[in-house]
């Protein structure tokens, strides 16, 4: 059964124009090689909408058909998501590769339209621990991920990197990872003693095991 779903609070629904018309989106999601994808995430992200606004999702079936039913007239990008199958959710990732999702446009004029969408790359994973390099103790740990050819996009939170991890990166294209927390040194993926990005292929698996020294000033 297909479901609506509506991510960030109720409240943020307040002072929405209920005189506001109400259109449909819906396809098909595949991925690279024109296969169905079932229990997937997509996303109807309304152009012009703050970021901060309520955002409508729904899930794929078994056909990877989605739906959405009543959305309010407004242009929508429409993009997919399923991390436990290497598909990041967008914001997640930073945009290395500039990808553009399908836009369509609700209005009186097109009430119901039907967009196909396609997962691009899957990407690559990074799986392991932070902990204290002196005591040994597990650190929940904040984490940047940056992309070398545009260093403009980038993603940083302390939700993406916890003392267990796993976490998306975009393959075939190299990133910088630095993890940090107050009391500790920095940290940089390095090979051979020299800091250099990460560069993994769609679906290959790095094991980090993130060893965070204190700063020397630290009891």
């Amino acid at each position: 059964m297909l479901l609506n779903r509506v991510i960030l609070p109720v409240f943020l629904l307040v002072g929405v124009s209920f005189g506001q018309g109400y259109g449909l989106i819906e396809g098909t999601l595949t991925d690279e090689g024109g296969m169905a994808i079932s229990g997937a995430t997509v996303y109807a992200m309304r152009i012009g909408r703050p970021t901060a606004s309520a955002i409508p999702i729904a899930d794929t079936d078994a056909a990877g058909h989605y739906i959405f039913k009543r959305l309010d007239y407004g242009r929508y990008v429409v993009a997919p998501a399923k991390p436990a199958d290497g598909y990041p959710t967008p914001w997640y990732v930073p945009d290395c590769t500039q990808m553009k999702y399908p836009e369509i446009e609700l209005s009186d004029e097109n009430q119901s339209a039907k967009l196909d969408v396609r997962f691009g790359k899957k990407a690559g994973v990074l799986i392991g621990t932070v902990t204290d390099a002196d005591r040994g103790n597990p650190v929940d740990a904040n984490v940047e991920f940056r992309c070398i050819v545009d260093p403009s996009q980038f993603v940083s939170g302390s939700g993406l990197t916890n003392a267990r991890f796993r976490v998306l990166v975009p393959s075939d294209t190299p990133v910088s990872m630095t993890v940090s927390q107050k009391g500790f040194r920095n940290w940089q993926f390095t090979r051979n003693g020299v800091v250099e990005p990460i560069l993994l292929a769609p679906g290959e698996i790095l094991t980090l095991e993130i060893r965070l020294k204190r700063n020397s000033a630290e009891p």
